[in-house]
């Protein structure tokens, strides 16, 4: 794994972390918050029903006590018209008063009719409760809550029934009504759907967040692993650039020496023999040695001036690009059997004295690589001003960039790369095509330099 790899892995994973402890939190938290507001609700809920049971009871018998009490009617009277008023008492769709004698009979259920006359003392729910005793009992003693499995009208089904009873002792009645409690499940139900929906919520919530933050943390990685690169390439391309700069001083300080101390020694020393070969024409013993050591001094001072001008060539500083480079291709083409054909503008002051050079070791490149590499017969070079461009163009009629090969070593060769830093330097281009000849066709542009005023 890289090293930038590791740094990014090593960055997120904390953020990664921590929204996934946050999401468990959450999640675990919420759990328990659902059974503890579900509960409470549930725990209000019937405390209200409470309440609610106790003053329907209440109503009830409040409704009844005159006729319950009252010396001006029988017995019988009193109870017929009691029996009329509870089961005309009803509350809600389901809700409804009932009457159970002391033995378990039922006197009075609006509801469910089919219970009206029978005795139903021994009358067990599905959990194994007996109703009807218990509710007579809690009555005795004076009225208790009774939680038990019973019957809904409206639906037919079987829920759980919260009931509620008083005793009537002297008629040896039980008055009493119920609730179901399917609705308490609902509501605490609807509760904790909400709850479970704002969670949700904010879980999406959290989840973005975090996306986000893994997604900034991202970006502001890469934007600083891009300034870095940046930077980088920025010190990069000064260094190559003040490295190129020492070369061609130094190259400079050589092709000086060689031109002006080597060069001038090796002319006088030539001068010297002539003058000798000139007194000692009557001797031939002397001569020819003289006229030996004359060519070899002739062959050394062109190798000197060459050397020299491949240092350094001094037509460039003296007389400018265009002539440099017709000089350069003079030379090449003396050289070797490769004919170089060179149509240069003057550019006057349009580049800078580093950018020509960058220019002519361009082409003095792309020469050492025709001859090399490019079995060309030809090489034409241009040179000109577009706009507010300089754009130099060579091309050759070989055999072109073996392109195949180079992806297969992986590398464009050190003179290639040696071109490009050098355009580089200059905020220049340097494109290579294949010419319409066949060849290469290499194509340099830089800004021209803009005049101060």
């Amino acid at each position: 794994m890289k090293f930038k790899t590791k740094l990014l892995f090593i960055t997120l994973l904390p953020v990664i972390l921590i929204s996934a402890a946050m999401l468990f939190v959450i999640d675990f938290q919420s759990s328990r918050l659902s059974r503890t507001q579900g509960q409470t609700v549930e725990d209000l809920y019937l405390d209200l029903k409470h309440t609610e049971l106790k003053n329907y009871v209440m109503l009830a018998r409040n409704a009844v006590t005159p006729f319950y009490t009252s010396n001006l009617k029988t017995k019988r009277q009193a109870q017929r018209q009691v029996t009329e008023i509870i089961r005309k008492m009803t509350f809600g769709e389901d809700s409804y008063f009932f009457i159970y004698d002391g033995d378990g009979t039922n006197i009075v259920n609006p509801r469910l009719t089919y219970l009206v006359g029978s005795n139903w003392i021994g009358l067990e729910d599905r959990d194994g409760k007996h109703v009807i005793r218990d509710l007579i009992d809690r009555a005795k003693q004076g009225g208790e809550f009774y939680p038990f499995i019973w019957k809904k009208p409206s639906t037919g089904e079987y829920v759980q029934k919260l009931g509620y009873s008083v005793y009537l002792d002297k008629w040896n009645w039980m008055l009493g009504t119920g609730i179901y409690l399917d609705e308490v499940s609902r509501q605490v139900a609807i509760v904790q759907d909400s709850l479970k929906s704002n969670v949700g919520e904010t879980r999406l919530v959290l989840f973005v967040l975090m996306f986000g933050a893994v997604l900034l943390t991202a970006a502001i990685i890469a934007a600083a692993r891009l300034s870095e690169q940046r930077f980088a390439d920025a010190r990069l391309k000064e260094l190559s650039a003040r490295q190129v700069d020492f070369q061609e001083d130094e190259r400079k300080r050589v092709s000086r020496e060689l031109h002006d101390s080597i060069s001038q020694l090796l002319v006088s020393a030539r001068y010297g023999l002539e003058n000798a070969l000139n007194s000692s024409r009557k001797s031939n013993d002397i001569a020819e040695p003289i006229e030996k050591s004359m060519d070899a001094l002739d062959n050394a001072i062109s190798e000197v001036r060459r050397i020299s001008m491949a240092l350094r060539p001094s037509v460039l500083d003296d007389m400018g690009l265009a002539a440099a480079l017709k000089s350069l291709g003079n030379e090449f083409s003396n050289r070797s059997d490769i004919s170089v054909d060179v149509e240069a503008e003057p550019l006057k002051e349009t580049l800078s004295d580093e950018a020509k050079t960058a220019l002519y070791r361009v082409t003095q490149e792309a020469l050492t690589n025709v001859v090399k590499h490019s079995s060309a017969g030809t090489v034409k070079i241009s040179l000109c001003r577009r706009g507010n461009k300089v754009v130099m163009q060579l091309e050759d009629d070989g055999i072109g960039m073996q392109r195949t090969a180079m992806r297969r070593k992986g590398d464009a060769g050190l003179g290639i790369r040696n071109m490009q830093e050098r355009i580089d330097t200059f905020d220049g281009t340097i494109r290579f095509s294949r010419a319409r000849s066949g060849g290469l066709a290499i194509k340099v542009t830089l800004p021209v330099v803009k005049r101060k005023k």
